[in-house]
């Protein structure tokens, strides 16, 4: 099996290299919402469009009422905003990004399992247009088809992307379009970790900085594979400065206190 990065998230890629690739392909929520132009990628903040969270626990505040029941109230609520029934919570600063609040990876990660083709269409309509809404639709049928499973940001993959972060900006290097792109980076590598899934990307300058991370990568068919090091609690330090009351060790209490999954209920 092997996580997809966003710039190896393409059925042309996939085809041309089926002839080795055994097993699922999975690939980040973050990827996901960076193909699926969810975030503004000229920005460091701010989404087009999120999806409100379809799953068991909503179902079950809807008075059992059937997910598809859900999505039909969903595309009938015009004046729902991005965030009000998504899931998010915040990600903790880093040397390279202000703290951020996430939104709709649990969300996105839930659709794609569910096969909530009707919701994803009616509000990437709400934020996209003409020939890039078209674009973005067929790739969602492409991530329907061939990706196993999206894997949702959660705390502790955010945990491991504000240490990758750290080290990414102490080590000099560059940081390519926004801040954010960057970190997007992070999250992804950071998945990879926790999760112990081998990483498929074609980024030139990432593959330096995961082998100093003493990951290992290899070289298939202009893409490489990294093999990410066994975790080790002694790197998940303690960023706690003198000026600073904030201290984030793994998956610290104060974090998990302010992390907020699940979204407010749906209106009857």
């Amino acid at each position: 099996m092997y996580l997809l990065d966003t710039n190896r998230l393409s059925p042309g890629w996939v085809t041309g290299h089926g002839s080795w690739l055994d097993g699922p392909l999975f690939t980040s929520s973050v990827s996901a919402q960076e193909l699926l132009g969810m975030q503004r990628p000229d920005r460091e903040t701010g989404y087009r469009y999120a999806l409100p969270v379809l799953d068991e626990r909503v179902t079950a505040i809807r008075n059992g009422a059937p997910p598809e029941a859900l999505v039909r109230w969903a595309i009938d609520h015009e004046k729902l905003s991005v965030s009000r029934h998504t899931d998010r919570f915040p990600v903790p600063r880093s040397r390279l990004r202000a703290e951020s609040l996430e939104l709709g990876h649990v969300a996105i990660a839930v659709a794609h399992s569910g096969g909530h083709d009707r919701l994803l269409r009616a509000f990437a309509s709400r934020g996209l247009r003409g020939k890039t809404l078209k674009r973005v639709l067929s790739k969602w049928e492409y991530l329907r088809s061939d990706v196993e499973a999206v894997i949702p940001l959660d705390e502790e993959i955010a945990a491991e992307a504000v240490v990758l972060a750290n080290e990414f900006i102490e080590g000099g290097y560059r940081v390519k379009g926004t801040a954010r792109n960057t970190m997007n980076d992070m999250y992804v590598a950071a998945t990879s970790q926790v999760q112990g899934i081998p990483l498929l990307t074609d980024d030139a300058q990432l593959k330096l900085f995961y082998q100093e991370c003493g990951w290992s990568v290899t070289e298939k068919e202009s893409v490489f594979v990294v093999t990410p090091s066994p975790r080790r609690a002694d790197t998940l330090m303690d960023l706690k400065s003198p000026s600073d009351s904030r201290e984030y060790i793994n998956r610290p209490p104060w974090l998990r206190s302010r992390v907020n999954q699940n979204p407010p209920p749906l209106p009857r």
